[in-house]
């Protein structure tokens, strides 16, 4: 009998050391993919953040044909993979957008952190009218978030499979298109809807289109 437990004991722990091994590997291959997965076991976004936007359906109903009209005389050709953006950001056709004390850039799996210069200078105008908010009403600025940017043809069929909000003409691949998070921690409501009046200012401006996307809770924006 105990020769038995001996080998089952064994057994488990071979069992248990393979699966960790295995969930290793996978999120040593996967990072991305299964930070999204946990956080949705966890309900993070529930937890910390508070996912909703007042007014947004109201303010930004701008839809596919305004954002297509925003690339009618310029625009990137849209690319086949990663390798054809990277040369144009390499060229400096399109400029790097990184984390920095006005937003943070976060880790994209279906695009890159590129954008024409035209948006690239609409982030940084944002930024400075959302932080003139935050001093105007004595609050800390609380940077936003910039969840995707230049896609490529490759990455936006991918994305198709799993994103409804997704189309196979996506503004995305042109350079002058991102996605902002209207997530913000629960504890910096206020900012957030400063953000939100910032937002609307350049939009009635005439500085951008503007769509809700309750999906993937964010502001899909293109620059005009």
């Amino acid at each position: 009998m105990s020769v038995i437990n001996t080998k089952f004991k064994q057994i488990s722990l071979l069992l248990i050391g393979s699966i960790f091994v295995i969930v290793f590997i996978v999120g040593m291959l996967y990072p991305r993919q299964i930070k999204r997965i946990i956080k949705k076991l966890i309900a993070w976004d529930a937890i910390f953040y508070d996912n909703s936007c007042k007014n947004c359906e109201e303010l930004f109903q701008d839809g596919v044909a305004e954002h297509e009209n925003a690339y009618r005389y310029e625009g990137i050709k849209p690319r086949n993979d990663f390798k054809d953006l990277q040369k144009l950001l390499d060229r400096r056709i399109l400029m790097e957008i990184k984390t920095s004390e006005n937003y943070e850039v976060e880790q994209m799996d279906a695009s890159l952190p590129g954008l024409l210069p035209k948006g690239y200078r609409f982030i940084n105008r944002l930024a400075r009218e959302y932080r003139a908010r935050c001093i105007q009403n004595k609050l800390a600025y609380i940077p936003f978030r910039i969840t995707s940017a230049v896609r490529t043809k490759e990455s936006v069929k991918a994305l198709r499979k799993r994103n409804g909000n997704a189309i196979e003409n996506s503004a995305h691949l042109k350079g002058k298109t991102i996605d902002i998070s209207y997530l913000f921690k629960k504890t910096d409501l206020k900012q957030k809807e400063l953000f939100i009046q910032s937002l609307t200012k350049l939009k009635d401006e005439g500085l951008c289109y503007v769509k809700y996307e309750t999906n993937m809770k964010c502001l899909h924006i293109t620059c005009r």
